[in-house]
């Protein structure tokens, strides 16, 4: 299974004032934003189809532990400085597990069977995968440095959508049982993400003081499968 993400999943901007490091009694106006962006990658799923009538079936699929590595950027601007960074959280595992009801056009006695189908997904974040962002290193009086702190985290939910397939199957020959398994699949899905950051200080001197971010990451996806599968008769 190739899971193919939205290239940028999440942004905010908001407006600060904070003091301004020259005057403290004079507040400087501070755009601030932050966005999230992801990468694709390949993992392995399983799935099974149960045919309740000739031309209908349901299925359970599951796509285990996609690796998705994911770029933080912040930026601060103001009249007086432009600060901008970018971090890499990393890679994290992202799961999804769909129930779809199947349609299959063509008669059940062809060995090549089309087939679109729409369900419910439920889309899941590992979050032990997550590293902070903002980690801010302590210096002692000699330069060197002492402690790392993290100044800020992001946390990830998990989420409830539709989705939708179109698929083929194509039997190793007309009586076989094995087959081969071609699918597209789209998943709308809108986990929560929450943005923390606390006390960051610019290189010009000016204090950011905490904020959070909460909304909806925008998590849509395409997701791609190759398979082989074996049909059981009962």
């Amino acid at each position: 299974a190739y899971m193919e993400t939205d290239d940028s999943a999440f942004s905010e901007t908001t407006l600060i004032a904070v003091p301004d490091p020259d005057d403290p009694d004079v507040l400087i106006p501070v755009e601030i934003g932050d966005s999230l962006n992801l990468d694709d990658d390949t993992t392995w799923f399983i799935n099974g189809t149960y045919f309740v009538a000739d031309h209908w079936a349901v299925e359970l699929y599951h796509m285990n532990s996609a690796d998705l590595e994911a770029d933080y950027d912040t930026y601060a601007i103001s009249s007086e400085f432009d600060f901008r960074s970018s971090d890499s959280l990393g890679d994290f595992e992202t799961s999804v597990t769909s129930l779809f009801v199947d349609w299959y056009p063509v008669c059940v006695e062809s060995w090549v069977q089309p087939y679109i189908g729409v369900g419910v997904n439920y889309t899941d974040i590992e979050q032990d995968w997550l590293r902070p962002v903002f980690v801010q290193d302590v210096v002692n009086a000699n330069g060197r440095v002492v402690d790392r702190v993290d100044r800020g985290l992001v946390n990830f939910g998990s989420s409830w959508g539709w989705t939708a397939q179109v698929g083929i199957d194509i039997e190793f020959g007309r009586d076989a049982n094995w087959l081969f398994n071609a699918s597209a699949m789209y998943v709308d899905a809108e986990p929560e993400i929450e943005v923390g950051v606390d006390d960051v200080v610019l290189s010009n001197g000016i204090v950011i003081d905490t904020i959070r971010y909460k909304d909806d990451l925008e998590f849509d996806s395409w997701i791609f499968n190759l398979g082989v599968g074996y049909k059981f008769s009962f």
